[in-house]
């Protein structure tokens, strides 16, 4: 009979704002799909923060894949907001569920951020819970500091390895957790060998 094969980590990172949530974020998943060995698939999404023509700040979601939607503006508007910024939950929601859905051909998912504009969404939060209780993928997402509803009930899952950034730990954090996400594709790979062995065996 085949094992099965363990859980690969969930890993949270929170922080205060622009504390580089997400810059630590991106920098692990350049570090662990630059080693071409380890066989890191990465799906999931980035929100970064840019300036727009005005230099006004903008909200840009960023497939792993390259798409691009900016889903909030600053500024005067009516509806959804959060803060000064004009939330626009559709835009967010119809890239963002599609770079987040199961691929069996993807093995780590990116989840930046589980904020308050993110939230919006019941179903992007139903969806990175999800995909944080899946055993068969690695998970790395962020989350703001504070928060209601789904911000707060993710610190509180069981099963997630929580970290806070701050520049004084950044690249302690990126060389720790790197190498974390590594061991455990290496040893993913190593197992799936072992697997494959006792199925010729039977």
């Amino acid at each position: 009979m085949v094992c099965p094969m363990n859980s690969m980590p969930k890993i949270l990172i929170t922080g205060a704002p622009e504390s580089g949530k997400t810059d630590l974020i991106q920098a692990i998943v350049e570090t662990v799909v630059g080693i071409e060995a380890a066989g890191v698939k990465p799906a999931g999404i980035l929100s970064l923060l840019r300036k727009d023509k005005k230099g006004k700040p903008e909200l840009v979601l960023k497939a792993m894949d390259g798409r691009e939607v900016i889903f909030a503006t600053y500024g005067k508007g009516r509806g959804n907001r959060v803060g000064k910024f004009q939330v626009e939950p559709d835009a967010f929601e119809e890239l963002a569920l599609d770079a987040l859905s199961f691929k069996a051909d993807k093995n780590l998912y990116v989840i930046d951020e589980i904020g308050p504009m993110q939230t919006m969404s019941r179903i992007f939060s139903e969806t990175a819970k999800m995909l944080l209780k899946k055993s068969g993928v690695a998970v790395i997402a962020s989350v703001s500091k504070q928060g209601r509803g789904f911000i707060r009930e993710v610190k509180r899952m069981p099963g997630l390895d929580t970290h806070e950034v701050t520049e004084a730990n950044f690249d302690e954090l990126l060389e720790t957790l790197s190498k974390k996400l590594l061991t455990a594709f290496a040893d993913r790979v190593s197992e799936e060998d072992e697997n494959a062995e006792k199925l010729i065996i039977e």
